[in-house]
């Protein structure tokens, strides 16, 4: 570039350089992980387009903040596969228990304990209980379904905050820096708060969004599958315990 020579190298050993340059006619300028090695006479112009170089914006630039926003993506994905894999019809209401008490037929006490329904079949065929207790313990299998959406919950409403907090952080940090800092090390320092605020801010939103949909997606599920479990308790003690129903009331 005119009577400006110089190189740029991604790894150098800037100490060693140094050491080679026996009669200071070269420049040693780092920005991050590359180093401009330039002579003397090298225009300014090309400083100072090296030092506003800027790597894309990526997670690493979220500083402290992206640890909680991972945690929180791990619950999230956790959760989300875990109870989508619990809530599965043949694990809480299949379809010979639906297909029994749609046709009227006594439930089969060779029913396994499998899924939540056949659960609540071998409490009422084996164990005779009350109506009020039956009931009760369907209310526990209902319990049971929605175990660990309360994390999703924190998610959802944790990610979007910490997302927050780190913009808050990052514009502290810009606001902070602009009076005691000017060139290019006010602009590094502008740069950085600025990326770390909008980086939360989206990574914490990107985060909550997906949770939300999922968390509404699996109460919808458990909510039917409950209906379910209610549907077969009603069956069971107007089938299995009707003198007792009567008798109590229920």
């Amino acid at each position: 570039m005119d009577e400006s020579q110089f190189a740029i190298y991604s790894k150098l050993n800037t100490k060693k350089q140094g050491a080679d340059d026996l009669n200071g006619s070269l420049g040693i300028f780092v920005n991050k992980n590359i180093t401009l090695v330039a002579n003397k006479k090298c225009d300014p112009k090309v400083i100072q387009v090296f030092e506003s170089l800027r790597p894309p914006l990526s997670y690493r630039q979220a500083g402290i903040f992206v640890y909680p926003l991972g945690f929180c993506l791990v619950v999230a994905v956790f959760v989300i596969t875990e109870r989508s894999y619990a809530l599965r019809r043949g694990l809480t209401f299949p379809r010979k228990v639906e297909k029994a008490l749609m046709s009227g037929e006594f439930p089969d006490k060779r029913w396994k304990k499998k899924s939540a329904a056949e659960r609540i079949v071998f409490v009422a065929t084996h164990e005779k209980p009350s109506p009020r207790s039956l009931l009760a313990y369907a209310r526990l299998e209902v319990a049971a379904l929605e175990q660990g959406l309360f994390l999703l919950e924190v998610v959802i409403a944790g990610a979007p905050l910490i997302g927050l907090l780190g913009t808050v952080t990052g514009l502290v940090r810009v606001f902070s820096a602009m009076p005691s800092t000017g060139g290019a090390g006010g602009t590094e320092i502008f740069s950085e708060g600025i990326a770390l605020a909008l980086l939360t801010t989206i990574m914490g939103l990107a985060i909550a969004i997906p949770a939300l949909i999922g968390h509404s997606y699996l109460m919808r599920v458990v909510e039917k599958r409950a209906a379910s479990l209610d549907w077969l308790s009603s069956r069971l003690i107007d089938a299995i315990l009707p003198e007792r129903s009567r008798s109590k009331g229920i």
